[in-house]
């Protein structure tokens, strides 16, 4: 099933015209928010947790704010706020992002190890106590990635 959507978010990545009527980042939200949703929302199950861990902070945000934060660290910090070029960096982000986390939760393993690494990080902010200090970060712990053999991309059925 993860493999079917790896390969759809690839065809989706070039030529976003032919499944939507817009291209920007906000419609391929909401596009991926489609996707999970036939899914029973179980095909983004843990990409909010892992993304966490690799902003460093945002344990309470959604998941396209914090492919935001991956793509501008300071800059737009909601969909209507981007230029035509932080949206375009913002849509390499999402897909890059997209195909990353599901390679990862291919692997028979990978839903566990992203939980561990939020466990992780959520230990750490806890140690470092982040919060309550007002630091402006949270600690960014190391993320799972998939296994060196399983960082192929999408089949392309030759």
């Amino acid at each position: 099933m993860i493999g079917n959507y790896r390969e759809l978010f690839a065809a989706v990545r070039k030529r976003p015209h032919m499944y939507m009527p817009r291209g920007d980042f906000a419609s391929l939200v909401a596009f991926v928010e489609g996707c999970n949703h036939g899914n029973d929302f179980n095909l983004l199950t843990g990409l909010q947790k892992w993304l966490v861990t690799r902003v460093g902070c945002g344990n309470n945000v959604v998941w396209w704010h914090l492919v935001l934060r991956l793509t501008d660290p300071e800059g737009a910090t909601s969909l209507g706020d981007m230029d035509p070029e932080t949206d375009a960096r913002a849509i390499e982000t999402l897909f890059q992002c997209l195909d990353d986390f599901l390679a990862l939760r291919q692997e028979h393993d990978g839903l566990s190890r992203i939980h561990a690494a939020h466990q992780a990080w959520l230990d750490a902010r806890d140690l470092n106590h982040c919060l309550a200090s007002g630091a402006q970060a949270c600690p960014v712990v190391d993320w799972p990635k998939p296994h060196a053999g399983d960082r192929r991309g999408p089949s392309t059925g030759q």
